[in-house]
């Protein structure tokens, strides 16, 4: 089982490069032609930054213990 886990990772590392570097383009395009978003474009956009700070946010909390204050040394 745990090579079987190696084995279908390495096999698509191959294919998320590339999709990695085709959403890079494409966020390069957008940022060249900024003046063409529209308000929805930018909302959606501003939404998935936020969820991904709150993601992070949450981890750190998980990390140290469900406190907010710090680390239980």
């Amino acid at each position: 089982m745990f090579f079987f886990f190696f084995f279908f990772f390495f096999c698509s590392l191959p294919t998320r490069n590339e999709a990695f570097w085709k959403e890079l383009d494409h966020v390069k395009g957008l940022w060249k032609n900024k003046k063409d978003l529209h308000v929805e474009q930018v909302g959606i956009a501003t939404l998935f930054g936020l969820e991904c700070f709150a993601w992070f946010c949450a981890g750190e909390i998980v990390g140290r213990g469900f406190t907010f204050t710090g680390y239980y040394v």
